[in-house]
């Protein structure tokens, strides 16, 4: 009888042990193409965007969640990346000039219609420099330098860099070990605030009709197509959308297993009503890229960020990366240098205005800044609006651009200032607050 009973438990353990193994294989074996994924087109990009060291990459960028058992091999000679977990699920990200990284799912490398033609080359305007009467100089650099300590040693902010204008000037800047004024760096989603200004420059340039233009694709013949433009800038379109990046979710999907970001994006149910719940939505960005390019030659499309915003603000080093089928990656993928970043900052602080000519429709930035509905008080039009808890000391006009693992631009008109932080925040994010406290007191 005892011994029948052993044998039963034994059965019962081994089953249980199998039914983990079983679990935990199929918890990972489900998100290998967005590890691989995630792993080929992120080495790619720093490799031939970033110029950085392979190495460098691994043991920075790779060293978090899932992605580190990624294994990589790159191919300088077709300037491409490949990348397996256990050497299972491969994928491979090709660059190009025009295009940058582009992951290929289903489509096949001797298929891809990728951009071919020189794209629009941009003037670069040197930031004027200055050390100005008005600024505390030892405060200033010591707000900044506090920035770029970490609490935790074992689990580092990883601030690349921080720079500062006041007044259009360079006032300050600051670089980790590695970087320097002249590295791209990816910008997240700050992507997304980037496609707010083409918006409003189409608008502008008649390509849009305006905020409440709907009938925004021919594929929307239902109730879809009274989504607004407005709607999509808010993040109000009712459409189905999960942003949880450590799953299988429609963001992790889009951006790593599709080949047509935009037609994704579209072709999502609606959950809510429109214009009342507020979703974050990198499909929703996504779509302003398609919209754009519905209206406009292929041609026009792929040089209309470098020659009419890139261009006309002297930011010579920004490139906005594509999908397989050639849409710019509006939610996640532009690079530039800090210093550039700091252009695009200043370009909003300063309404839109390059050399006493407006960019941007007339309310632009109050509407850029008004509440979207739903989102408590947190978010405007594809940029983000401080809250008390997160921003106590920080001044009540600031709003910024944010992007995954820290990437911020801070814009505060009252100050005439902007701020911009880089780096790889894979753990707790800095202080932000005490980083734009600090600034703002070392002005005096």
């Amino acid at each position: 009888m005892k011994s029948a009973w052993r044998n039963h438990k034994k059965k019962i353990i081994f089953s249980t042990i199998l039914l983990l193994l079983g679990f935990g294989f199929y918890y990972v074996y489900v998100r290998l193409p967005l590890i691989t994924g995630y792993a080929s087109k992120d080495m790619c990009s720093c490799l031939f965007i970033g110029e950085r060291d392979a190495k460098s990459v691994a043991d920075n960028e790779f060293q978090f969640s899932l992605i580190k058992y990624a294994d990589y091999e790159v191919n300088k000679e077709e300037r491409s990346v490949t990348a397996t977990v256990f050497g299972m699920r491969a994928k491979t990200a090709y660059f190009t000039p025009q295009n940058g990284c582009v992951i290929l799912n289903g489509t096949e490398r001797k298929n891809w219609k990728y951009h071919k033609e020189p794209l629009f080359q941009p003037r670069e305007i040197p930031l004027e420099e200055s050390l100005e009467a008005f600024v505390d100089n030892a405060k200033l650099h010591q707000a900044i330098a506090n920035h770029f300590k970490d609490d935790n040693p074992e689990e580092p902010y990883g601030t690349r860099a921080v720079l500062v204008l006041k007044d259009g000037k360079l006032i300050a800047e600051q670089y980790a070990e590695g970087f320097d004024k002249d590295s791209k760096q990816i910008g997240w989603s700050m992507t997304k605030s980037v496609f707010n200004a083409l918006i409003g420059i189409a608008i502008k340039e008649g390509k849009l009709e305006g905020l409440n233009q709907s009938h925004l694709f021919p594929e929307w013949k239902d109730e879809r197509k009274n989504i607004t433009l407005k709607h999509i800038l808010q993040m109000n379109s009712g459409l189905k959308w999960n942003e949880d990046y450590s799953t299988v979710s429609e963001a992790t999907t889009m951006l790593y297993d599709e080949d047509n970001m935009v037609n994704y994006a579209i072709n999502q149910p609606f959950e809510a009503k429109m214009g009342k719940h507020w979703e974050y939505s990198s499909g929703s960005s996504n779509m302003l890229s398609g919209i754009l390019r519905d209206r406009m030659s292929e041609k026009e499309y792929f040089n209309f960020p470098y020659k009419y915003l890139f261009d006309k603000i002297g930011a010579s080093s920004f490139i906005i990366e594509t999908d397989a089928s050639g849409n710019f990656v509006s939610s996640s993928y532009a690079w530039a240098t800090a210093r550039d970043w700091a252009k695009f900052g200043h370009f909003f602080l300063n309404e839109g205005l390059v050399d006493s000519t407006s960019l941007l429709p007339s309310g632009w930035i109050d509407f850029t800044t008004e509440v979207a509905n739903d989102s408590k008080g947190e978010y405007g039009a594809h940029f983000w609006l401080p809250t008390k808890e997160e921003y106590p000391n920080s001044p009540k006009d600031m709003y910024f651009a944010d992007g995954f693992q820290g990437q911020r631009i801070f814009i505060i008109p009252s100050e005439d200032l902007v701020i911009v932080r880089l780096g790889l925040s894979r753990f707790e994010q800095p202080n932000y607050d005490a980083l734009v406290n600090g600034v703002v007191k070392a002005l005096k």
